[in-house]
């Protein structure tokens, strides 16, 4: 009985990170360039004492591709991420909404600078508008058709070794192994959505709710069970 008890809170448990995750990403359906996270069980021990271990995963794949007519609106076909710094590290997003800072150069909406191939990517601060930047499907950067720099694009051997740290950013872990994209499809004026799908996540929260109202009726039954047991044993005579 014990067991069982373990058995079910471990699951509500389960049940309610899992409900996190699904909120989250439902509270992230418009964030541009946000990658939906999906929680799995595994269960771990020996047959008298088993552990229900969670684990959360990213979903890489791709977010739908929206038309701004930004010009520093841009977009990742396919694989890689636009390199940030921070002011302490290099941090990777998909978020292409970037604009020009004070200082000339190009930032993040967080206002951290976006890397090119040889450093920050400086648009210049004198009367050019913003309409004078072009940027090629390859990330090549130009400014009143000069060229500027290349934005660093780069991904990794193992997606895994990677970690959301808030903000649409990711921060290399542990011996993550990044590469530059050597050819990769840069779209101008276009931003990635987020791969949430809101249907798909609200179906699984509903489920999610009626499996927890499940595993609460089924501990209610097995703790009345238990007092009607205990009540028994003390009218035995």
């Amino acid at each position: 009985m014990n067991i069982r008890f373990s058995e079910l809170k471990q699951a509500m448990i389960g049940q309610l990170d899992r409900n996190s995750v699904v909120a989250n990403n439902l509270a992230n359906v418009n964030s541009n360039g946000y990658k939906r996270d999906v929680m799995f069980s595994e269960l771990l021990g020996s047959q008298q004492n088993k552990d229900l271990v969670n684990h959360v995963a990213t979903d890489y794949s791709q977010g739908d591709l929206n038309q701004t007519n930004n010009p520093l609106d841009v977009a990742l076909s396919g694989e890689g991420f636009f390199t940030i710094d921070d002011g302490n590290e290099f941090l990777y997003t998909r978020d292409g909404h970037f604009s020009r800072g004070a200082d000339g150069l190009m930032r993040t909406s967080s206002g951290f600078a976006v890397m090119g191939q040889t450093g920050w990517i400086d648009l210049g601060m004198g009367t050019d508008t913003v309409g004078d930047v072009h940027i090629s499907m390859k990330g090549e950067v130009f400014v009143n058709e000069e060229y500027i720099d290349t934005l660093e694009v780069v991904a990794f051997e193992n997606q895994s070794e990677i970690a959301k740290i808030g903000g649409n950013l990711f921060r290399a872990q542990g011996d993550a192994i990044e590469y530059r994209v050597e050819d990769p499809m840069v779209l101008q004026g276009k931003i990635e959505g987020s791969n949430v799908q809101a249907v798909h996540e609200m179906v699984e929260l509903i489920e999610l709710q009626r499996s927890f109202e499940t595993s609460q009726k089924a501990l209610k039954s097995l703790d009345d069970a238990i007092a009607k047991a205990a009540n028994s044993i003390g009218n035995y005579k």
